[in-house]
C-alpha cells in the first residue's frame, strides 16, 4: 500500500489535501515557499523539506497542487535535474494548465522512472475542506487504482476517465461551467437588488429551485456579504484557468458565445479586483459595469 506522500504546493487545495492525508494516517513530506502554508502543514504532522530530489527519494506518490503554469514549469525543470531513481515513483498532476504542458511533463519524467497521472478535481477550496470533491484521473489504469485509497483520503469520489490527458478535458469542461454558473450568479444577485427583492431570500428561494448551482449555493453568500477574503478559488488562479479554457477552444475550432461573454468580464476585472479575492467578486466588476 501506498502510504508516503511528497506534496509540492500546500496551498488552498494542496494544503488540504496533505490535511486529510495526515487525519488519513499517511506519512507526508511537503514544500511550498510559503511559511505560513508550512507553518500550517506542520501543525498538523507534516514534514517540510526543502529539496525536491529529497522529497521524491523518500515518497512513494507525489501529488503537485501548484498556483500557476510558470510554477508549474519550474519544478518539473527541477524534477528532470534529480537522477533517475530506482524505485519506480508516481507522481499524480492535480493542476489545471494545458494538455500540453501536462503531456510534456510526462514525456520528460517518464525518463527518470516517474510514472505521471492526470488527476485534476472540480471543486473549490472550501469544497476541498470539506472532502467535497470529485477526482478526474486519466492515464495508466492500474497506477490509477493502486492511488484510490490516495483520492478517496481527500475527495469523495474518484471517476477514472480514461487515457492521459482526459482528465483536464473533463476539468475544462468543468471550469467552462463553472465560468458561467459564477457569473450568472452574480447577474441573478444584481438584479434582484435592482428591483428591490431582499439579498438573503434571492438567495433561499433561487437556491431552493432548479435554477440553482454549486456555484450558487457557495458564492452568493459571499457576493451578499462582500466576503472575498480568504479566497476559496482566488481570481488569479481563475484567470489563469480562464486562459486555459480560451486555449483550448482555440485550439479545437470552437467559438463558446457564453463563455465568451462571462470571460470578458473576468478579464475587465484585472484592472478593478484584487487578485487575492475570492471569484466571487465577479459580482463587484458587475456592478461597475452597471453604474
Amino acid at each position: 500500500m501506498l502510504k508516503i506522500i511528497g506534496s509540492i504546493g500546500l496551498g488552498a487545495m494542496g494544503g488540504s489535501y496533505a490535511k486529510h492525508l495526515l487525519q488519513n494516517n499517511y506519512r507526508v513530506f511537503g514544500i511550498d515557499p510559503d511559511k505560513e502554508n508550512s507553518k500550517y502543514f506542520t501543525s498538523l504532522g507534516g514534514i517540510i523539506l526543502n529539496n525536491i530530489n529529497d522529497l521524491i527519494s523518500k515518497s512513494d506518490v507525489i501529488i503537485l497542487s501548484l498556483p500557476t503554469v510558470p510554477i508549474f514549469q519550474e519544478i518539473i525543470k527541477e524534477i528532470e535535474k534529480c537522477k533517475s531513481f530506482s524505485d519506480p515513483k508516481v507522481i499524480i498532476d492535480m493542476n489545471t494548465i494545458s494538455l500540453e504542458d501536462k503531456l510534456d511533463a510526462k514525456n520528460k519524467l517518464e525518463k527518470l522512472n516517474i510514472s505521471i497521472i492526470d488527476a485534476p478535481v472540480s471543486g473549490t477550496g472550501a469544497q476541498a475542506k470539506t472532502k467535497d470533491l470529485v477526482v478526474m484521473s486519466s492515464g495508466n489504469e492500474k497506477i490509477v487504482s493502486e492511488c484510490e485509497d490516495i483520492f478517496n483520503s481527500f475527495a469523495r469520489k474518484n471517476i477514472f476517465v480514461g487515457e492521459f490527458g482526459n482528465g483536464i478535458k473533463f476539468k475544462i469542461l468543468a471550469n467552462l461551467l463553472v465560468t458561467v454558473h459564477n457569473t450568472v450568479t452574480a447577474e441573478a444577485l444584481l438584479l434582484g437588488q435592482k428591483v428591490g427583492l431582499d439579498s438573503q431570500k434571492i438567495y433561499e428561494v433561487l437556491n431552493a429551485g432548479a435554477a440553482t448551482s454549486v456555484m450558487l449555493d457557495k458564492r452568493m453568500p459571499l457576493m451578499i456579504n462582500e466576503n472575498y477574503e480568504p479566497a476559496t478559488a482566488s481570481m488569479r488562479i481563475f484567470l489563469k484557468d480562464i486562459d486555459v479554457i480560451s486555449c483550448f477552444l482555440k485550439d479545437n475550432n470552437l467559438i463558446s458565445p457564453t463563455f465568451e461573454a462571462a470571460a470578458n468580464l473576468y478579464n475587465q476585472s484585472k484592472t478593478n479586483i484584487p487578485i487575492t479575492y475570492d471569484t466571487a467578486a465577479i459580482f463587484e466588476q458587475l456592478k461597475i459595469n452597471n453604474k
